[in-house]
């Protein structure tokens, strides 16, 4: 069949209708390029938009996304629209001259869905916080929330959309995935956009430290802290009060140096999540990663890097320092004290599931001295018979010691700061447990991300682990049937092709005055896989792209980084929004097919017309037609 045909506009109609009679195939273009159908089509789509639209501006963007835009019924109206477009088109089939502009516009609109679809589909936008001094990264957050199985029947690593925030589980209506090949299946219950970590003390027999959970309270500020701490622990004998004083249970000592210790948990996977403790509340300065020396091959080494307060950096392969400690400099020391080649937790407990290196994580301790006497000191101890006793300090010297009694305030000298012994435990250790509301009593609490609250359940026979909360970020395990299975809750993450790390951050200041005029990052791109660098400037309303080029540019195929927030306390970290759209292209060629497609319409417009008088019959006139009216009248 030819598509342009010198038909004439009779002849024409005649031959479509006779094929939408005589053929199933042509009934259902019709059908398909139906205008009531376009008209539906057309309606429904706007009516999501409008609903979505309300919902952006009364809630989040988020909500919008996840019920309207993204959403399965949206995508499925975009794509039967496209149909539409198309099969209407297919209708008019012989085309004529005149059909040019319609079927250009058709076909541009078509391209542009489809663009949209594209980029919706394998696009994406996340975030990446950069600073100054780091290691190079290759993974960005994004806004979507994700649940990620690991499954070691299938031996692979699953992904579940999980909107926990936007659908929330609860008790009476609890979320449930089927892990595939296992029999099993995964339940939630709850979600708290922040828990807390309670600590207390517990009585342990076979623990060799005594602790103490002990209240400052001041009646003008109104406030009450509480404190867990263990006779001379490493990680726990020691706290600090805001910066002004330090609490420690410790036997006296007339040493003049007090004694710093930071601890950090580093995971290769993922450099930028390092959790990090001061336990007496001042930072040691230094930034450590635990590193592989190159991602891309498959027998790769894990080295630990330190940078130091002179921004000169350190480097050990990991094997050559597990369990041992090296010289750092500033006569500080570092011990990496553990080390965990697939690391997960098990009720709130750091484990191994397996030997292989597939989530690497260790623990280092940096130690470090300073000159103590310019502080203030709270110092208890425990005596054989049971008694607390207590020393206040300031400028190393001894003001006030004594006994403290359970229950009863002791005033500090600090204010009108007391303290209050509420437990004591010749032989303690620490219990500690999640909860969704911050206790009020008898507990420490610490603030966590938010989390999951789930278990697994065998289909069969209906048997379930015991309830625990997913922490965002850390993965929890599970056991049930023998089948050991590690979850993981949080923001979808993306992994890039290449490393980008910060060189330096700006902000230009306007004349005059403290607001800043510019927001500049300088970037630094690197490509594992070919080795190049590239140095890219992100301003404030000018992205930075990499890989560059123009080719790459007109393909959509470019990483677009834009400043996003920038943090006034600390000017060497910068947030970046990172672009990917490969629908790009799509858009544009359709967006110009339509605007040359509506001109082509005005250009090759049909003649108008001839109007006869009133006692002319109306005859079709057409270039190609022999029939001619025998006794034309004057035209009036």
């Amino acid at each position: 069949m030819r598509l342009f045909s010198p038909l004439s506009e009779v002849e024409r109609k005649k031959l479509i209708e006779e094929r939408k009679k005589s053929s199933t195939f042509w009934k259902i273009i019709h059908l398909l390029g139906s205008l009531r159908l376009a008209i539906f089509l057309l309606l429904s789509i706007a009516f999501g938009c409008a609903i979505a639209t309300f919902l952006e501006s009364r809630l989040d963007t988020q909500v919008a996304q996840f019920y309207i835009y993204k959403s399965p019924w949206f995508f499925g109206w975009l794509i039967l629209l496209c149909v539409n477009l198309f099969a209407v088109t297919l209708t008019r089939i012989p085309w004529k001259k005149r059909h040019l502009g319609f079927i250009v516009t058709h076909y541009g609109i078509i391209i542009l869905l489809m663009g949209a679809l594209v980029g919706l589909k394998k696009g994406f936008e996340g975030f990446i916080t950069l600073e100054a001094g780091d290691a190079p990264s290759n993974r960005l957050a994004t806004k979507d929330t994700v649940l990620l199985v690991k499954n070691p029947i299938l031996n692979e690593i699953e992904e579940f959309r999980f909107p926990a925030e936007l659908w929330k589980p609860s008790p009476k209506s609890p979320r449930a995935l089927n892990i595939p090949g296992t029999g099993l299946k995964f339940y939630a219950d709850d979600y708290a956009r922040e828990l807390f970590l309670s600590e207390d003390i517990t009585k342990e027999p076979n623990s060799e430290s005594s602790g103490v959970l002990i209240e400052l309270k001041s009646k003008m500020a109104n406030q009450a802290v509480r404190y867990v701490l263990l006779k001379n622990d490493p990680s726990r004998g020691a706290e600090d009060f805001f910066g002004m004083a330090r609490l420690e249970m410790k036997d006296p000592s007339p040493a003049e140096e007090m004694s710093f210790h930071e601890s950090a948990v580093l995971f290769a996977n993922a450099p930028d999540q390092s959790v990090i403790h001061a336990h007496e509340g001042v930072s040691s300065n230094y930034r450590y990663f635990l590193l592989w020396d190159n991602p891309a091959v498959a027998n790769r080494s894990l080295f630990v890097v330190l940078i130091g307060q002179d921004g000169e950096k350190r480097t050990w392969p990991l094997n050559e320092i597990i369990h041992k400690t090296v010289d750092l400099p500033g006569e500080a020391k570092m011990e990496v004290a553990e080390y965990w080649p697939n690391f997960s937790l098990k009720e709130g407990k750091p484990t191994s599931l397996s030997g292989e290196p597939l989530n690497p994580a260790i623990l280092v301790h940096i130690h470090w001295q300073n000159d103590r006497r310019a502080n203030l000191i709270f110092r208890l101890w425990d005596s054989p018979d049971g008694i607390i006793n207590y020393q206040l300090l300031r400028k190393g010297k001894i003001y006030q010691e004594g006994q403290i009694e359970r229950d009863k305030p002791l005033s500090l000298g600090w204010g009108d700061w007391s303290a209050t012994l509420l437990k004591f435990e010749p032989r303690a250790s620490i219990k500690r447990e999640i909860q969704k509301i911050k206790p009020a009593e008898s507990a420490v609490a610490q603030l966590l991300p938010s989390g999951l609250h789930c278990w697994i359940e065998d289909k069969k026979t209906k048997e379930k682990t015991q309830p625990l909360w997913i922490l965002s970020g850390y993965p929890q395990s599970f056991v049930l049937d023998n089948i050991p299975l590690q979850i993981s809750f949080g923001f979808k993450t993306i992994t890039l092709p290449f490393r980008v790390s910060l060189e330096k951050f700006e902000v230009p200041r306007n004349e005059g005055s403290d607001s800043p005029s510019d927001f500049i990052s300088t970037l630094r791109f690197e490509d594992p896989q070919t080795g190049k660098t590239v140095i890219g400037k992100a301003h404030m309303n000018y992205p930075a792209s990499f890989p560059g080029g123009l080719w790459r540019s007109v393909l959509g195929l470019n990483y677009k980084f834009s400043q996003s927030s920038w943090n006034p306390q600390d000017l060497n970290e910068s947030t970046l929004q990172v672009l990917y759209d490969p629908g790009w292209p799509l858009k544009w060629v359709g967006s110009l097919m339509i605007c040359l497609g509506i001109l082509t319409m005005f250009l090759i417009s049909p003649k108008p017309p001839v109007v006869l008088d009133k006692d002319t019959k109306s005859i079709p006139k057409d270039e190609n037609s022999s029939c001619q009216p025998t006794t034309p009248r004057s035209i009036s």
